[in-house]
């Protein structure tokens, strides 16, 4: 019956985001991994970029999601150009997806800052093991068989402008999308404007001691199924090498996370959802992990970057 429940909730949790469009993975630290919602982002960080992140969602609940991520993005010398790759992997109960997806930014000095013009290019693997569900009746035909691996091909566009200040950018991660239909064999495209799940993204730093500078930043995403909802974070930042952060995610989870760099190049951080949402009262709460390294050419100690 513990397991009959958990799936009965996981399914009404999730099923508004995989029947009406194409699953984004979530993450807390997406800041630092930003080619997850815009494809702009590639070469923002001036240097030869790698990020891996793990994440556990609503711990001890069967089937909750889990996601892998791994994103190498880098500026070309004495060019426009930024380029991304990533690749990630989101199991949620018995389904798995996995995405590869190139991205390509075009990079221009406008003001005091720097314009990105980002599109991605990729495909997702989608597959569910259906056999794998218990069941009071052994001879199910509806659980008997697997769903072979999926080949969906997609692509990203986004806009990102940022400053040593600031930062704002406008993404759209699936500008193809899906809707499933279990009467006509699967995912079939949808032709509906709405279902891009458009998202904004912003940020700006103040500086309130040499030591001591504070950024706070916000995620806005929109979907049909679910309306609009937002990650609204602030995070300290102590001498450039501690962050302290503290995020709202409106009516799901309220985030604490720690981010440590021991030198200018590597980034450790760790993030810890507090569920608020209906299902709290099934689970421990979510955990992240984020390794990010930069290998750049031209990484600046005393210029360091903050988005």
């Amino acid at each position: 019956m513990r397991n009959i429940l958990h799936i009965l909730l996981l399914t009404g949790a999730l099923c508004p985001a995989f029947c009406k469009a194409q699953h984004t993975p979530l993450t807390s630290q997406y800041l630092f991994n930003g080619l997850v919602i815009n494809p702009a982002y590639a070469g923002s960080r001036d240097a030869l970029a790698a990020n891996i992140n793990y994440r556990h969602q609503w711990v001890g609940f069967d089937g909750a999601p889990v996601t892998q991520m791994i994103s190498v993005h880098a500026p070309l010398k004495r060019k426009k150009l930024g380029l991304g790759l990533l690749v990630y992997n989101d199991r949620i109960g018995v389904s798995n997806e996995t995405g590869v997806f190139s991205n390509y930014a075009y990079r221009i000095k406008f003001r005091n800052g720097k314009l990105a013009l980002g599109l991605g290019a990729g495909f997702t693997l989608y597959r569910s093991q259906w056999s794998t569900v218990a069941t009071q009746q052994s001879s199910d035909q509806s659980f008997m068989a697997d769903t072979r691996g999926r080949f969906r091909p997609n692509f990203s566009g986004g806009v990102y402008y940022y400053t040593k200040k600031w930062f704002l950018g406008l993404s759209a991660p699936f500008l193809i999308s899906r809707r499933f239909s279990p009467t006509n064999d699967g995912w079939k495209l949808s032709d509906t404007k709405a279902d891009l799940q458009p998202m904004l993204t912003g940020g700006y730093l103040f500086e309130l001691t040499r030591d001591a500078k504070l950024k706070p930043s916000a995620l806005l995403r929109y979907r049909t199924t679910s309306g609009l909802q937002a990650d609204l974070s602030t995070n300290l930042i102590l001498k450039d090498k501690v962050w302290i952060g503290v995020s709202y995610r409106t009516a799901d989870a309220l985030i604490g996370s720690l981010e440590v760099l021991p030198t200018p190049q590597w980034r450790i951080g760790y993030a810890y959802d507090m569920g608020l949402s209906k299902l709290v009262a099934y689970h421990s709460g979510s955990h992240e992990l984020m390794l990010q390294y930069e290998f750049g050419y031209r990484i600046r100690v005393k210029d360091p970057r903050y988005f």
